[in-house]
């Protein structure tokens, strides 16, 4: 008789990042179905010492660490880690047309 495992083998590890103080937390294997770009998930962070919101960031998606660094940096979440402007095309227009202004700085070591 074969041994059939529990889970899956099929998946992509997603690696998340705080949107409190901005950093990487433990990489989450995940399966299942797709969810949109730059996807919240509230998880407990090591650094900040509570559950905070962190962004979904996978290997092959349309929301990267870049896109993530510029949310961050320019403030659009809040102290409960949701975003403040839902959509990220619109937070984007308004970075570039100079509505929004950098807030604080995240370190390329984080």
């Amino acid at each position: 008789m074969k041994n059939k495992r529990a889970f899956s083998t099929k998946g992509t590890t997603s690696n998340f990042y705080c949107t409190k103080c901005g950093k990487k937390g433990i990489p989450v294997f995940r399966t299942g179905r797709v969810r949109e770009a730059g996807h919240l998930k509230s998880m407990y962070c090591i650094y900040c010492g509570r559950t905070q919101n962190f962004a979904e960031i996978r290997p092959f998606g349309a929301y990267n660490f870049e896109d993530f660094k510029i949310e961050y940096e320019y403030g659009n979440f809040d102290n409960f880690g949701n975003r403040i402007n839902s959509s990220y095309r619109n937070f984007i227009a308004s970075v570039v047309e100079g509505k929004v202004e950098k807030v604080k700085e995240l370190k390329e070591d984080e």
